[in-house]
């Protein structure tokens, strides 16, 4: 539940510090019961933490993750000001369990992801 109390602090914590851009990994913050608790201050059309994410916000998960696989893309539930802002990325973890931080770190595409979001080349 790592993002989702990371969300909860950047949308609702004032005293949150800003930070420059946001990866989350398997992310469970697509499903319709964890929207209903972010309630005050979510809503699709305002849902990217704009005041206190400052650049991108890149999401990356496997469809078969059992944490995010129902809803795994985010970008149609967090836009800013309306458009659609954050990054959804798919990737294929192996194994029966899926939602394993080091089957994550092993992709590629969260490589080049973290190498862009660090601005390394």
């Amino acid at each position: 539940m790592g993002t989702v109390i990371a969300y909860d602090c950047l949308k609702r914590v004032p005293e949150c510090a800003g930070v420059d851009g946001l990866i989350t990994l398997g992310s469970p913050l697509g499903l319709d019961e964890i929207q209903d608790k972010l309630q005050p201050g979510w809503s699709r059309d305002l849902g990217f933490p704009g005041e206190t994410v400052s650049g991108e916000w890149i999401n990356i998960f496997d469809r078969l993750d059992p944490v995010c696989g129902f809803d795994p893309e985010l970008a149609n539930d967090f836009r800013k000001n309306g458009a659609a802002t954050v990054e959804d990325i798919a990737v294929q973890n192996d194994g029966a369990w899926r939602h394993s931080i080091t089957k994550y770190l092993r992709q590629p595409r969260v490589c080049r992801a973290l190498r862009q979001m660090l601005q390394l080349g």
